[in-house]
């Protein structure tokens, strides 16, 4: 039996249909796009592009996500118990500790272990990767040394504590922002970076690369099966991703990273 590969692509409106879909956005919604093409027809399409886009990095960050959550989870299993999020609890900071009795509250005490980590988010774990906040007794979590040292770093090839924490961090920003719906071809903002009235932003292509590299440290074959996507690299390619991050690249604020 053969198969084929169906894209799914959205179909360019009609004038008609075009001027629907612009009156049902506020009028702010389309100020970038409109300032980085010429005329709503070229603007639409690269607003229809930007949703295509943020639609395949979702479906690459959704991969990564329940990776890493999986990876953490056995590796935490093997170093304590299956229910480490409860055995553990003195390891944690509070923000964590909060999280969990959140997810606890929801689903039960005795709801199973694997019930309870899937609805903790991304930035769950990626604050494991992390040195840990302050705990509720007021101390310090030191998860290089409580967690990292010995739970994770086995688990991780070729990276540091640090470097795994940055991009897992860049990762979660992403991700948010494809879910809450805000733009990606004018780049992914990064919090905390830059100097002090610079907004660094990061390139879809480059966070594209940061998931593919990032599964590769803990599951190399996941990450070379995910470098067959494509489809992506295709919609990156388009001149109108390249005309919207030169539009923003020109913003004084801003430092694209491309």
């Amino acid at each position: 039996m053969s198969h084929c590969t169906v894209r799914s692509v959205i179909p360019q409106p009609t004038i008609d249909e075009q001027n629907t879909l612009i009156r049902s956005l506020a009028p702010v919604r389309l100020r970038r796009f409109r300032a980085a093409t010429k005329g709503d027809r070229a603007a639409v399409r690269l607003y229809l592009l930007d949703s295509q886009i943020a639609s395949q990095m979702h479906a690459t960050i959704r991969v990564v996500e329940v990776a890493l959550r999986e990876h953490i989870h056995r590796a935490l299993t093997e170093a304590f118990d299956e229910r480490w999020f409860s055995s553990q609890r003195q390891l944690f900071d509070q923000d964590l500790c909060e999280k969990i009795d959140k997810v606890l509250l929801q689903v039960g005490d005795r709801a199973p272990a694997g019930a309870v980590i899937a609805q903790l988010m991304f930035g769950s774990w990626s604050s494991l990767l992390g040195r840990g906040g302050p705990k509720q007794d007021g101390t310090s979590a030191g998860y290089p040394a409580t967690i990292w040292k010995p739970a994770l770093e086995s688990g991780f090839r070729d990276v540091t504590r640090t470097e795994a924490r940055r991009a897992a961090m860049s990762l979660n920003w992403a991700r948010n922002r494809i879910s809450h719906c805000e733009p990606v071809v004018f780049g992914f903002p990064q919090p905390g970076l830059g100097e002090t009235g610079t907004q660094v932003r990061r390139a879809p292509s480059l966070v594209l690369e940061d998931a593919r590299a990032f599964t590769a440290y803990f599951d190399p074959a996941l990450s070379a099966w995910m470098r067959k996507w494509n489809e992506i690299d295709r919609l990156l390619e388009d001149p109108l991703v390249s005309d919207a991050l030169d539009h923003i690249a020109g913003e004084g604020a801003v430092r694209l990273e491309r």
